[in-house]
Formats: C-alpha cells, structure tokens, sequence
C-alpha cells in the first residue's frame, strides 16, 4: 500500500511539471505563406535568410554611431516575406523584394523590403535597399549601400 501511494505522488509530482520546450514563437505563422509570391524568390544559396533574428546592433547613419535599436527581431519566411518584433509583438510585415541596386556588386543578395501593414513608420528599415551579409549561419547583416544610411546587425535565434 505504501508503494502504491509512493509511485502515486511520484506520478502525479511528474504529471505537474511542465516540459521544457526550445520552440521558438514565429509571429509570422499566421501569415499564409503565398500572401505575396506564388513561388519562391530567394534563391536557394540564401534560404539560411529564413528564421528569427535578434537584433543586437545598428551602425552607419551620417555620424557613423547608428541608432538605438527600434524592434527587437526580424522574422522572415519563405516565398519572401519578412517580420519586425518590438515588445513581442508584430508590428510591421511585408514582403522582400529582390532589387538589383547595385550591378557591380557580386556576392551579396540584393535586396528591398517594402511593408505592408505597420502600426508605427520604421523609415530607417524600409527606405534603402540593403545588401545581404550571412556570416555562417548565425549571424545577419543588413548592410544599406549609401555611407548615410543604416546597417543592422542580428544573431539567429532559430
């Protein structure tokens, strides 16, 4: 009788605990994934784009300081379609468009991000063409081509 009782609360002690779980939430999974594209647009040498980034870092602007930081990540999903995340909350998504600024430029994927809904203006993201930088897969940048415009810098989250 006394095992039973032990394995009992040992069960129940078990039940109660919650499991751990390492999955990240994507603001963007409500968005249906033909929303912009029919097929996808980022060619396949680039699809490491896709995932949660932690922006820890913007640089460049006039003075050369950057700014501070005005979200905290960037989602982006497949067939070209991309996130702002401030406080836990979407507040802008769009689409990414493949843009050749700049022809003498190899390497780097090219590219614009034009929103479609946002609650606040995030002009310093949106307005300049950027250039895509993956340092191995964990690290992002978005590099503007023009000396006065912003650069950002995130690490991947997943």
């Amino acid at each position: 009788m006394l095992r039973l009782l032990i394995i009992s609360i040992v069960f129940i002690g078990m039940a109660g605990c919650k499991k751990e779980s390492n999955h990240v939430k994507f603001h963007l999974d409500s968005i249906a994934r033909d929303k912009y594209y029919s097929a996808e647009i980022i060619p396949g040498d680039h699809h490491s784009i896709y995932g949660k980034w932690k922006l820890f870092k913007v640089s460049g602007g006039f003075s050369g300081a950057g700014h501070d930081p005005d979200f905290d990540y960037l989602e982006i999903k497949s067939v070209g379609i991309y996130g702002l995340v401030r406080n836990d909350i979407l507040f802008e998504y769009g689409k990414i468009a493949l843009d050749t600024f700049d022809i003498s430029v190899t390497g780097f994927l090219q590219v614009k991000f034009i929103p479609d809904y946002h609650k606040d203006n995030n002009p310093y993201f949106y307005l300049a063409e950027k250039y895509v930088d993956l340092k191995r897969t964990d690290t992002l940048d978005l590099i503007s081509p023009c000396c006065d415009m912003y650069n950002y810098h995130f690490k991947r989250i997943q």
